[in-house]
This record gives structure tokens, sequence and C-alpha cells, in this order.
């Protein structure tokens, strides 16, 4: 009897450490992860002062284009904002700011 419950308990706490392994992983991830080279390239035209119609010119896209890899990079990073989208891919050096 004494056995079973020691082995009981065994995989309770593996189930356990297994649980927060993956929890911790989940909580830690980095909101850039996700974010295309495309993506990072307008995100660091938008650090550089760029407006809207100047990152397009410099990219050779259209205007449409910037707004869209905008809108994606902002939804995949759960950023409300472009300052607070800039800000997360400076912190997280997913895009190079020179200074």
């Amino acid at each position: 009897m004494e056995l079973r419950v020691i082995e009981t308990a065994r995989e309770a706490l593996g189930d356990l450490d297994e649980f927060l392994s993956e929890s911790s992983r989940r909580r830690f991830r980095r909101r850039t992860a996700d974010l295309t080279e495309k993506e990072c390239e307008v995100l660091s035209q938008l650090a550089a002062g760029l407006t809207t119609y100047e990152v397009a010119e410099a990219l050779h896209v259209s205007p449409h284009t910037v707004r869209s890899r905008v809108k994606s990079s902002l939804k995949k990073m759960g950023a409300k904002t472009r300052e607070q989208g800039v800000a997360i891919a400076i912190r997280e050096r997913a895009i190079d700011v020179d200074t």
C-alpha cells in the first residue's frame, strides 16, 4: 500500500514539474518571437522616426503594405500603439537602433 502511495506521489510531482516548466516557458516567451523580417524592417524604420509614407518609400512598398505590417506586428506582440510596439521590439532586441 505504501509503495503505491509513494509512486502516485512521484507521478504527481512529475506532472507538477512538467506543468510549471511549461507555464514558465509561456510566461517568459519573447513577444517578438513570431515577427517576420519584413515586420522588423518596418518597426526599425518607425523607430528611426519615419512616417508611414517615408517607410513605404524607403522599402519600396505601398503605404498600405506598411500599415498592414504594422498592424500584424502589433497584434503578434500584443501592443496597442506603434510606439508601444517599437518599444517592445527595442527592449527585446528584435530591431537595432543606432544611437
